[in-house]
């Protein structure tokens, strides 16, 4: 049986900032005269820091996630659906507590006992500025929602055997 460097690559793509770092008063800001209207994480000047944590916490979890849906899909094509709730307050503590998910997608050919992976996430971010000052209701401004997307690419070889791989 050939042997081979295992790898799961994750490449960055759609990750850019559109603005300058919000602060603390931007957010509240927003509330009391946006009108409720929706604010994308880039907009902020955060998107690119929040992906960096989020992929810090998450990235070798994903990996072996794709290894071990991968592995029931040879020579076919694979998908499965994430999403959690991520604590962002150290980057911003405006978004704070906030869901992250997405969808993956993939082939995977099977040759040799070697699995050849490569696909494409599709990650969202969904979460709401309400109630800056903490009292369990709204005075004077109006809740936002916070969102955006961006996507990842993915491409790899790994072990059909579970038993021989370092993933899954």
């Amino acid at each position: 049986m050939p042997s081979i460097n295992e790898h799961i690559d994750i490449e960055v793509a759609d990750v850019a900032d559109s603005g300058n770092a919000w602060t603390s008063q931007d957010f509240v800001d927003h509330y009391y005269n946006g009108g409720g209207r929706g604010v994308a994480v880039r907009e902020t000047g955060y998107l690119r820091n929040i992906v960096a944590q989020y992929m810090s916490e998450v990235g070798e979890r994903m990996k072996n996630h794709i290894a071990r849906i991968a592995r029931g899909h040879p020579n076919r094509t694979f998908s499965d659906d994430f999403y959690n709730t991520y604590d962002m307050t150290g980057i911003v503590f405006s978004i704070g507590d906030t869901t992250i998910g997405g969808r993956f997608t993939g082939t995977c050919v099977s040759e040799f006992g070697i699995l050849t992976v490569s696909g494409q996430f599709e990650f969202y971010l969904n979460d709401e500025f309400a109630d800056p000052i903490d009292i369990g209701i709204e005075l004077f401004g109006d809740p936002y929602p916070i969102t955006d997307e961006w996507t990842r690419s993915f491409s790899g070889q790994v072990y059909a055997d579970p038993s021989r791989s370092s993933f899954g």
